[in-house]
């Protein structure tokens, strides 16, 4: 066998390894989302499940080191204490249309609670549109000691696509009470791990209570599967076509060398 066919062979080789290794890693993608499929899913049924439950007393601040907030997310709590006269935050969020609510661009009004056992838990008091957000266009946080229920959720990721915030205005992107204790409310003490949805049990216009009801989980791993299993089974079919394509010029340039 020539140096040229010997180095051809072995190219040849080289790429059906690539190739068969990239369709069992295709494969292997894809059982992995169809375990986090199983896992989504029973994600969002056990917080559905809690979203019906009666509400319990809010964790104590004592617990919060250790407290995943997963566990209980979407659980209905009672809180004691008071809104503090100093400090919002003004989350931006685009609410899609829903008949008799508010909706489009917009703020989560979110204002720290102080527990009267201690701690802080901020609270997203609801929304309200965009032109009305700087121009006291909203009620205030109620005075003095109350008592109030709302739903307990776990904070909102931070990641590298997240935009800086708004200091001047006081404005952040996400609800995460870790990220808005370092740059909006650095003076605070112990703050939950979690934030709460109130829901007043008199009617307020602006901001507009959270809709509760709806579990708000992204769940498209059945997809990604589907897709990572589909680019498993191309891959091998295009390698046949290629490797048949292959010996048709290879056969070609044989019987044209030949004459």
């Amino acid at each position: 066998m020539s140096a040229t066919k010997r180095n051809s062979a072995l190219g040849t080789a080289f790429f059906v390894a690539v190739m068969l290794g990239a369709a069992l890693l295709f494969a292997v993608l894809g059982f992995w989302q169809m375990e986090r499929l199983g896992w989504k899913e029973q994600l969002i049924a056990s917080a559905t499940q809690r979203a019906g439950n009666v509400p319990v007393q809010i964790p104590a601040a004592s617990t919060w080191a250790t407290l995943d907030p997963q566990t209980i997310d979407f659980q209905p709590v009672l809180l004691s204490g008071q809104f503090r006269e100093r400090g919002e935050a003004r989350i931006f969020i685009s609410l899609p249309m829903k008949r008799g609510r508010y909706s489009g661009p917009g703020y989560w009004i979110v204002t720290p609670f102080e527990l009267t056992d201690g701690g802080v838990v901020y609270i997203n008091r609801g929304f309200v549109p965009q032109e009305l957000a700087f121009n006291a266009g909203y009620s205030v946080a109620p005075k003095g000691q109350m008592e109030i229920v709302g739903v307990l959720r776990r904070p909102a990721r931070v990641g590298a696509a997240t935009l800086e915030p708004d200091l001047a205005k006081n404005v952040d992107w996400v609800i995460n009470p870790k990220r808005l204790t370092t740059i909006l409310f650095k003076d605070y003490g112990d703050v939950a791990p979690f934030y709460v949805n109130w829901q007043p049990a008199e009617q307020i216009g602006l901001p507009q209570p959270v809709l509760i009801g709806e579990i708000e989980f992204s769940n498209k791993h059945l997809e990604y599967a589907l897709t990572w299993f589909a680019l498993a089974a191309m891959t091998p079919i295009l390698l046949i076509f290629w490797l048949v394509r292959r010996k048709k010029i290879q056969k070609l340039a044989t019987d044209q060398s030949a004459h």
